[in-house]
Order: C-alpha cells, then sequence, then structure tokens
C-alpha cells in the first residue's frame, strides 16, 4: 500500500494558514466594537486548524480497507443523532439566534451537526449507491431514488425546519444527483428528481416571506445590471451587503490595499470574516490573491477527483468524487453569492471562512480521503 497523498495535504495546509492570516485581519473591527482581544477569532481559527490538521494525519495513516467505513459510520450516526435531537436540547446548549438552532454549544466551541451530517451523507451515498445501483428500469430506480428520499428527507427536514439553513439541502441534494449520475443513475431519474426538488425549493422560499425578500433583492439587483435604464427599484440594495461586497471587491483592485488595511471591514461589510470572506480577501490582496485562492482550490479539487478516478473500488470512488464536488459547490455558490451572480445562501468558503465546525468537517472528509488516496494508482 502506497503513502497518502502529500499534495492534498500540503495544499490544505497552505489555504488554512491563508484562512488563519485573515481570521486575524478581517475581524478586527468587530472585535474592538465587541470588546474581544484582537486575538480572539484567529486563537480559535488556529487551535481548530491544528486539530483538523491532526485529524487529516491521523486517518492518512489508517488502512482504509479496515477504518474507512466504521469511521463513515460513525460520523454519519452521530451527526445524524445530533441534528435530530438539537431542536429539544435546552437553550443553554442549543441557543435560538434569529429563530434558528444551528449550533451546540459546548462552550469553547460552537458544533454545527449539518457540516458533519454533510460528509456522513457522502459517505452513506458512496456505500449504498455501490450496492445498490445496477441495470434497472426507470420504475425500479425512482422506487429506490424514494427510498434514499425518506430516508435522508427525514434529515433535510430538520435543517430546513428548524435550522431555516435552505442553503445546506440545496448543496446536499445537489452533492445527490451529482452522485447518482456517477453511480450510473439515469438521466431520467436526474431529470424527475431535479423537477421535484425545484418544487420543494419554490415552497421553501414562499413559507418564508425573508427569503422572498432576498430573492426580491437579488433580481433587483440582476436588474440593475442587465437593464439599467429600467423602472425597477433598487434603492433597497443601494446600502445593501452585497452593494458593499461589490464595493470591497472594487476598491482592492489587482493588487489589493494590503493585508489589515481594508476599509469595508469596518462595520460596512458584516460576516466578513464568514459569509463573505471573498470580500474581504479580495479587498485586501486583490485579483492577484484570488486568483491564488481559485489555483489552490482548483489543484485540490483536480487532486480529489483523480484520486476518485484512479480508485479501484467503486466506494472509494464516489466518496472521493462526493468531497470534491462538496468543495466546489460550496466554492462556487458562495463566490456566485458574493458577487451577486445568485442569492447569498449563506455557505463557508472551504478552509477560508472563519467557521470550526465547516473546518472540522472538511479536514474528515480530505482525511477519509487521503486514507483511501493509498489505494489508488496515482
Amino acid at each position: 500500500m502506497q503513502k497518502a497523498d502529500i499534495l492534498i495535504f500540503i495544499i490544505v495546509t497552505i489555504l488554512m494558514i491563508i484562512g488563519g492570516v485573515f481570521s486575524y485581519s478581517l475581524p478586527s473591527f468587530l472585535e474592538m466594537r465587541t470588546g474581544l482581544s484582537q486575538y480572539h477569532f484567529v486563537l480559535r481559527y488556529i487551535i481548530i486548524s491544528f486539530t483538523g490538521i491532526g485529524i487529516m494525519a491521523w486517518f492518512a495513516s489508517l488502512n482504509p480497507d479496515k477504518w474507512f467505513e466504521r469511521i463513515g459510520w460513525g460520523i454519519l450516526i452521530v451527526s445524524a443523532i445530533l441534528l435530530v435531537i438539537m431542536p429539544f436540547l435546552p437553550s443553554q446548549l442549543a441557543p435560538t439566534i434569529n429563530g434558528a438552532r444551528r449550533w451546540i454549544n459546548l462552550g469553547i466551541v460552537k458544533l454545527a451537526p449539518v457540516e458533519f451530517f454533510k460528509i456522513g451523507m457522502i459517505f452513506f451515498l458512496s456505500w449504498t449507491f455501490t450496492r445498490k445501483m445496477g441495470n434497472k428500469t426507470l420504475g425500479e430506480e425512482l422506487k429506490q431514488i424514494l427510498i434514499y428520499f425518506g430516508f435522508l428527507g427525514f434529515f433535510w427536514f430538520f435543517v430546513i425546519a428548524y435550522q431555516s439553513d435552505l442553503g445546506q439541502v440545496i448543496v446536499m441534494l445537489v452533492i445527490f444527483i451529482l452522485m447518482l449520475l456517477i453511480a450510473g443513475g439515469k438521466f431520467q431519474t436526474v431529470g424527475i428528481i431535479s423537477a421535484f426538488g425545484m418544487i420543494v425549493f419554490i415552497i421553501a422560499i414562499l413559507i418564508k416571506p425573508y427569503r422572498m425578500e432576498r430573492i426580491r433583492v437579488w433580481l433587483n439587483r440582476m436588474s440593475e445590471i442587465f437593464f439599467p435604464n429600467s423602472d425597477t427599484h433598487t434603492a433597497i440594495i443601494s446600502n445593501g451587503q452585497i452593494q458593499q461586497s461589490l464595493n470591497a471587491i472594487y476598491h482592492g483592485g489587482v493588487f489589493g490595499t494590503g493585508v489589515g488595511n481594508g476599509i469595508f471591514k469596518l462595520g460596512f461589510l458584516s460576516d466578513v470574516h464568514t459569509d463573505f470572506v471573498l470580500s474581504g480577501i479580495a479587498e485586501e490582496s486583490g485579483i492577484i490573491g484570488i486568483s491564488v485562492i481559485l489555483i489552490l482550490i482548483s489543484a485540490l479539487i483536480y487532486r480529489i477527483f483523480k484520486i476518485s478516478y484512479r480508485s479501484e473500488k467503486k466506494e472509494y470512488q464516489l466518496f472521493a468524487f462526493g468531497i470534491g464536488s462538496l468543495i466546489a459547490i460550496q466554492f462556487i455558490f458562495n463566490a456566485l453569492g458574493v458577487t451577486s451572480m445568485i442569492p447569498l445562501k449563506g455557505l463557508t468558503v472551504p478552509f477560508l471562512s472563519y467557521g470550526g465546525s465547516s473546518l472540522l468537517a472538511l479536514c474528515m472528509g480530505i482525511g477519509m480521503v487521503l486514507m483511501i488516496s493509498k489505494k489508488a494508482k496515482l
């Protein structure tokens, strides 16, 4: 058995170093305004990063034939249980923030079970698709897919109903469709699933006024860009977060203002170290900095997909493909969101956004990819 793919480990470590730098720079105004230490966010990011690096190194040292399924089932079962019980936990453990319960407060760290559930779901699909997908009629395949939707939909309901996090469910649905195609699913099945998903998406938007408002703001922005002489009222977004995000990106130019010298993080752009981290990085490092990040992310995804392609075991192929897709989808969705090309989903940027759960979950996923890379013919 060969050694784990060191290149993936190096790329992820570099991305986390970049994330650490901007976890120090971008939230400086927030720390000052709230009376926190100037090292509040960066220290936590460093601790979580080292924990994540340790997890990756540990998983990479294990034999995938012995440990891959054990770890996968462990992540799935624990995260699924936490998703279900979280709405019923006392407010001290699972506080309600903006009408949603997304985190379990463990004192020094807050865990978002949905981040780990995404990794568990990818494992579950890789395990079951390997065993269940085959030469089936359309009707047989649809009946089988209904079972998957019954199982996953139960947990997705908790994410939408109690966490008000439609964006995470959209990400998981896209991953489901992509993995189904790779596993040999029929295009007709994918079309039916996509149509069903669109109906659920529309209903989820209609029942929540703030989601309707978000769509309306996005449509106004698109109208302003593509039809500048129209009568569409855009005053509502003239000082909105998307506008400030675009201003920050524009202000950065080619070379950026320099790390620590950004202006829009000074109260103009909230969540600049989480949802809008790409905007903050663009302002301080410019097009060059964003280009470096894009190259690193692209290289990481390419390397993971290469492991998927070169793995002989179908289960390993599907899992690596799912992890690569997760990283790609979240990066693309966030990048399109902060530039107003799509409504912002509130998704983290892999390895760059401040967020312990996302970082740890992704490190677990990467660690499992490193584990199975020892069985790939690279």
